[in-house]
């Protein structure tokens, strides 16, 4: 879906007024764009649109492991994103504001798997696993195997997307400390998983 239909079809709905186009992208920090877009200009979430969208995806295909429900979860945390640009508060990072949505967009997600698992056959799951751990790096395969969801997303948040564990508190929920400690034992268990597998191949 291309940013000018999310954009027309939600300030139709929502009665805004669409602004006036004044971005032309380029530089502009993403705080200056969010406010910009939070007033309507339409250009400036397509600047930001653009810039975020495939690491929006990216963060949401990792944790859902099937790139159909990665693309849609992306639309929709779009679509929320546009919506709730006039709350979106300059003193946020624009960022964390974003992959706070698609955090909540993808357990959502992840709750009606749950709910409908009884209804899945065993070989589909095996399928969108492997579909999806076959573009991963061997070290994030690796954190793929050895760690939870929810360790394997704060891990992914560091680490890639470069937040700092205040941040990643605001996407996912938790607490700083929480964080803290979550991250710390992931890497724990990474290292050990990491230790052990290039222990079995020097011994093959």
């Amino acid at each position: 879906m291309s940013t000018a239909l999310i954009t027309e079809r939600e300030t139709a709905a929502s009665g805004r007024e669409p602004g006036a186009v004044v971005c032309a992208g380029g530089d502009r920090p993403d705080e200056d764009l969010a406010v910009l877009a939070a007033g309507g200009d339409q250009a400036a979430f397509g600047v930001l649109v653009t810039r975020w969208e495939r690491r929006v995806y990216r963060f949401v295909l990792v944790r859902l492991r099937c790139e159909h429900d990665a693309a849609e979860v992306t639309q929709e945390s779009l679509l929320r994103a546009w919506r709730a640009m006039p709350r979106f508060r300059p003193t946020a990072r624009f960022s964390t504001w974003l992959f706070s949505i698609a955090h909540r967009e993808s357990v959502n997600v992840v709750r009606r798997r749950q709910r409908d698992r009884r209804d899945m056959t065993r070989d589909s799951g095996r399928a969108v696993e492997a579909g999806r751990d076959e573009v991963l790096p061997d070290v994030w395969k690796a954190a793929r195997e050895v760690l939870d969801d929810v360790s394997f997303e704060a891990v992914w948040l560091r680490y890639v997307e470069d937040l700092e564990p205040k941040q990643i508190a605001r996407v996912t929920g938790k607490s700083a400390v929480g964080v803290r400690v979550c991250l710390h034992r992931a890497r724990a268990r990474l290292e050990e998983a990491l230790r052990r597998e290039w222990s079995r191949k020097r011994g093959a």
